[in-house]
């Protein structure tokens, strides 16, 4: 049979004729085992495929194709298929077309195809015609792509991009030509029986937008992109997507978005009219603002930016797209008028001297003018001693003469929330009690756990509670500590830094992605171990074993002798896997019952095939089943969401998009079969579409237990959002409408408080211990003094004295900004 497959293969027939051959004989073919022993090179299978590949790469028509799926088709198993897939993809002197790897990937499982498919595009073609059109085609086209697979192919479509424009980047023709076959493309694939589809049109724009900050916000990347990246961002929107942004800005560390933003203003350089890479840059300042992030602006906004864009003033390519970023700063950030003073003088000057006329009819340039103009006067209206009046008095009086026209637009510029009206010594506002923590570096795993733990009420009040002080109970203090300072701190987020280096494991680094759910695991079984070794003689302090421990008992039984064996052990946490069984029949998503997972897990399992029973009593491995039981249910019962799956192709672990419901209320069985009932308190979520990165945050559920003055708890009752440092109340609507809006956002750690007698009753405060009070109390004394230091510098220009180590977010460096959610709801 072998012989006859290289016969045909190599013959003269015609396709057609070769095809009908491949038919008669394709059953027989398959009924022959596949022979794994040879080499992949030697098997006939390796040759049909090899043969498919030589022709697609010269012939593309439809007879070919066709005929290539036909000898597809004879191929063996899928096991053999991903094998010489494999083979073929590792192998970088093999030429793979487009037009083959379509037809292979279409024949793997989807769970190889994919990923196949995925490394053949993006790491074996530059972007020509064909390449550009099929990813396109792939990302817009293909239903077996969930949206976090999707975003994916742009963030790598947006890198070929980039790649291919670092090879033009000093050819201005070049870049225009590619800009205009891009172009062309995307019109011809939103084409359909001539009818333009403005909705996949728009698709793809937010796909590549976000691609695109994506990748300038990439710190691993040490190549800066091409300048000529604006005539990319001419093709899309004036202004991106303010939800596209509101995610970005939101989700990513403060160093990565401080770098994007220098990167974008790069682009300036590159000689064409466009205005876009302004008005991105001042639409994300602007969000920044509207945030209550303007601290972050000044550090973007830095004098480099500044004076590079002011030295480009003078050149007629690039000052329309420079002067609406200049415009914006000096209207909301005025103080950098007083380092660049001299500066713009000269520059306005030598505008003079070389065009006295050169306002007439230059819209930008009034524009540039009049916002100068503002932002002096703002500067000398604040009566300020600090600043150099002289300086800032002899710019003013060097501009040309007011245009009221022009000065009218400048106002439209400032934004409600400017640094000019922060100007004051006052502290800040807090609008709620809760205390955000501090990320620094990558330690949103930590952030979002320890905000889920202390929402666990009763084990919050034990800890907090707790004379500690001269036991050698080193983990619990820190711990005490930090819950000290959620509760009573005036600060708006708390750095746990002593926290992170005493809870965390050994091999834990700063500035790498970790799970979440592992540090849980870690935290408590530290805290469990100290315990029992620091106070055996006073059970009080284990409150791990108090409030989040449980126990379970293993329960086998053999089909053939019916022999029952038990086994007890204790537990921090439930593991829930997925199974067909539990899935909710709905047309519109997949989504998983919680309920029907958890029943699940405590159901009988079936110990067949190489699963079975090794029976001590038949002395040998036979059939049978096995189940667990709940023996005691801790106070807080902490399920794991199996999200992570090996892929074979690639050696990774995926991550299962899949949605489950969160019900309030969830029914655990015990041995004796009646039930417990236990409330939703916490959602600790993973937003991202690896377990190698990613982004960490919780949802977290307060009641009236939760506040020591159940008459005041104004309308702090309810869910949370707990995103490092920022805190956000919100309903349980919006805490489900957000994970349909983000698909990459999924439920991971679920916390659950088990209902009793007690808890429908006020459930009795236990007082703080004063030490712990004393620690606090002083630290709010020096935050006070640290809010009138900011207003002072505020005032100054001066940002260095606020950029305290207290105060900086690091961040996640591995986070990418397309798997965080919005903030705000």
């Amino acid at each position: 049979m072998d012989q006859i497959i290289s016969g045909i293969i190599k013959s003269d027939h015609p396709l057609l004729k070769k095809q009908q051959l491949f038919e008669l004989i394709r059953p027989t073919y398959l009924q022959t085992p596949c022979s794994t022993t040879l080499a992949i090179t030697d098997r006939p299978c390796y040759h049909i495929i090899n043969y498919v590949r030589q022709l697609t790469s010269t012939k593309a028509d439809l007879e070919s194709l066709q005929f290539c799926r036909v000898c597809l088709e004879c191929c063996h198993s899928s096991d053999c298929l991903c094998s010489i897939a494999e083979h073929l993809i590792t192998d970088s002197q093999i030429d793979l077309s487009i037009s083959f790897v379509q037809l292979l990937s279409d024949r793997l499982p989807i769970e190889i195809g994919r990923p196949f498919l995925e490394r053949a595009i993006f790491e074996r073609h530059e972007l020509n015609n064909e390449a550009l059109h099929f990813i396109l085609l792939s990302i817009t086209k293909n239903r077996q792509l969930t949206d976090g697979q999707r975003t994916i192919f742009y963030i790598k479509l947006v890198e070929l991009v980039l790649f291919r424009l670092r090879t033009l980047d000093h050819s201005i023709e070049q870049v225009e030509a590619f800009c205009k076959q891009l172009s062309s493309t995307i019109e011809r694939l939103c084409y359909d029986n001539n009818k333009q589809s403005s909705q996949l049109l728009n698709d793809i724009v937010n796909g590549v937008t976000s691609g695109l900050l994506t990748c300038l916000a990439d710190s691993t990347v040490t190549t800066e992109p091409s300048t000529a990246l604006a005539n990319i961002i001419d093709l899309l929107q004036e202004c991106p997507n303010e939800n596209l942004l509101d995610s970005f800005i939101l989700t990513i560390d403060d160093d990565r978005l401080v770098l994007c933003l220098n990167r974008l203003a790069r682009v300036f350089r590159w000689p064409c009219l466009t205005t876009k890479p302004s008005q991105w840059l001042v639409s994300i300042w602007k969000l920044l603002f509207k945030r209550e992030r303007e601290m972050l602006v000044a550090q973007s906004a830095s004098s480099s930016i500044i004076s590079d864009l002011i030295s480009m003033l003078g050149n007629p390519s690039s000052y329309q797209n420079v002067i609406p970023a200049l415009c914006w700063i000096f209207v909301n950030q005025p103080f950098h008028l007083q380092t660049f003073a001299s500066t713009l003088q000269n520059e306005i000057l030598q505008l003079v001297i070389n065009n006295p006329n050169f306002l007439i009819d230059n819209v930008e340039m009034n524009n540039l003018v009049e916002s100068v103009r503002y932002g002096l006067k703002s500067l000398l209206n604040n009566e300020d001693n600090l600043l150099n009046n002289e300086l800032l008095n002899n710019l003013l009086q060097s501009l040309p003469k007011l245009n009221p026209v022009y000065a009218k637009n400048v106002q439209l510029m400032k934004c409600k929330s400017s640094s000019i009206e922060n100007y004051s010594n006052e502290m800040t506002i807090r609008l709620h009690d809760k205390v955000g923590l501090i990320n620094i570096g990558n330690t949103c795993y930590l952030n979002a756990i320890m905000q889920a733990l202390y929402a666990c009420t009763k084990f919050r009040q034990c800890v907090l509670s707790c004379d500690i002080l001269s036991s050698n109970n080193e983990l619990l203090k820190s711990l005490q500590s930090l819950f000290g300072f959620l509760t009573l701190s005036q600060r708006p987020h708390y750095r746990p830094e002593r926290f992170w280096l005493q809870a965390k494991p050994s091999y834990f680094e700063r500035n790498q992605q970790q799970d979440c759910q592992e540090f849980l695991r870690h935290l408590l079984d530290t805290l469990h171990e100290e315990a029992n070794r620091t106070a055996q003689n006073d059970s009080n302090l284990d409150l791990v074993k108090q409030h989040l421990m449980g126990t379970c008992v293993h329960v086998s039984k053999c089909s053939n002798c019916l022999t029952m064996t038990k086994s007890e052990d204790l537990f921090y946490d439930l593991s829930i896997g997925f199974n067909e069984q539990s899935l909710i029949k709905n047309d519109q998503e997949k989504k998983f019952d919680l309920q029907a997972l958890i029943d699940h897990s405590f159901a009988w399992e079936p110990l067949i095939n190489e699963n079975q029973l090794a029976c001590d009593k038949c002395e040998k491995k036979e059939d049978g089943s096995r189940r667990m039981f709940l023996t005691s249910h801790p106070n807080y019962l902490v399920l794991l969401l199996k999200r992570f799956v090996h892929n074979r192709l690639t050696g990774k672990y995926e991550k299962c998009l899949d949605h489950t419901t969160l019900p309030e209320f969830i029914q655990l069985l015990t041995i004796n079969e009646t039930s417990v009932t236990y409330r939703l308190k916490a959602i600790v979520v993973h937003h991202g579409l690896s377990m190698n990165s990613g982004h960490y945050y919780a949802f977290v559920m307060f009641n009236n237990d939760d506040f020591t003055d159940k008459n005041n708890t104004n309308n702090h009752l309810g869910w949370w959002l707990f995103n490092d440092t920022h805190v956000e109340h919100l309903s349980y609507e919006s805490v489900c409408a957000h994970f349909q809006r983000f698909p990459s956002a999924t439920p991971y750690v679920l916390i659950f408080e088990k209902q009793t007698q007690e808890n429908e009753s006020d459930t009795a405060q236990l007082p703080i211990v004063p030490y712990l009070q004393t620690l606090v109390d002083r630290d709010n004394q020096l935050y006070v003094q640290e809010q009138k230091r900011r207003g002072r510098s505020s005032r100054s220009g001066d940002m260095s004295d606020v950029n305290e180590p207290y105060l900086r977010n690091t961040g996640c460096k591995d986070q990418s900004p397309d798997r965080g959610p919005p903030c705000i709801f």
